[in-house]
């Protein structure tokens, strides 16, 4: 078990790391035309090692194509999306910030898609969740500025909502598919997804404008954001159950917030402070507490 959670823990500190890179590549290649670059890398690496591996599935059933696409729609497609567009109108620390609602929102889409009780104290952690949010939010400096960082966290939550959605998909395939053969299916499909989109912004972009160490930096988010992430995530979510799993995505605002300060050089003030508290607090009232209830219920 706890090769699992340490398989969780780095997956979401890839994610987290992630965002700051993701937000200075999108300064210099549009947002699907650098999805689809990275889907292609990580193509040509994954494929020929799923057929080495022995791990080659010629037919899905139709419930897993159908779990698989929507996955790949959710958690990649308009994840990618509206975290790559928010992060161009908000700081990487604020949008790491807000993805510490993810464990809050598994909560709510395990009650809703899995049918699991919602417990009272899962209730109050959405509440400090969304006031987390609304405090990074709706503080600030006022004017147009105010209005696009708003706009920003608010494509970021979306990005959380599919993340959330993401890893309860990753759970309906648990034990059916291998995480390998998981990993290689999501970024075939994502490649698909994105590739109309990226063909229109490549007949207008100036290639010659993208310094080096982008390309670069492209190449790492494709081989840590679409291989490694995946798999680690996958492996773990086989043992572990989603609301457990969910815990681990609090390393995403932690890991994106040491790379925005170190080396984006971006400020951490109060606000920011003040909601990482109630998005914390959320957290851990969400998943300590019913533990201690059922310990004080079993000493009795």
């Amino acid at each position: 078990m706890l090769l699992a959670y340490i398989q969780l823990a780095l997956a979401m500190a890839l994610v987290g790391s992630n965002i700051s890179i993701g937000k200075e590549i999108v300064s210099h290649v549009p947002v699907f035309l650098f999805s689809e670059l990275r889907f292609l890398l990580v193509i040509v690496i994954l494929l020929p090692l799923l057929a080495m591996r022995g791990e080659w599935k010629t037919s899905w059933s139709r419930e897993e194509g159908k779990v698989l696409f929507w996955q790949s729609f959710f958690g990649v497609f308009l994840f990618s999306i509206c975290m790559l567009y928010g992060v161009q109108s908000t700081t990487a620390t604020a949008a790491g910030i807000i993805t510490s609602t993810v464990p809050a929102c598994i909560a709510l889409f395990s009650f809703w898609i899995l049918k699991e009780k919602l417990q009272a104290n899962s209730l109050v952690a959405i509440g400090l969740s969304v006031g987390g949010i609304g405090f990074i939010t709706f503080t600030g400096s006022g004017g147009e500025q105010n209005w696009v960082s708003m706009l920003g966290n608010l494509l970021v939550f979306f990005a959380v909502v599919s993340e959330a959605l993401f890893t309860i998909f990753a759970k309906r395939l648990s034990g059916k598919i291998t995480p390998f053969q998981m990993t290689a299916a999501i970024n075939v499909i994502s490649f698909v997804l994105f590739l109309p989109f990226a063909i229109w912004e490549s007949l207008r972009f100036d290639w010659g404008t993208v310094p080096a160490n982008v390309w670069w930096l492209l190449v790492y988010y494709a081989f840590t954001a679409s291989v490694l992430s995946f798999f680690l995530w996958y492996k773990g979510v086989e043992k572990v159950e989603a609301s457990k799993a969910g815990l681990f995505t609090g390393m995403m605002p932690i890991s994106a917030a040491l790379v925005a300060v170190l080396f984006l050089n971006e400020t951490f003030t109060w606000m920011h402070g003040v909601g990482m508290i109630l998005v914390l607090a959320s957290i851990f009232i969400g998943t300590q507490q019913p533990r201690l209830m059922r310990s004080s219920i079993e000493s009795e």
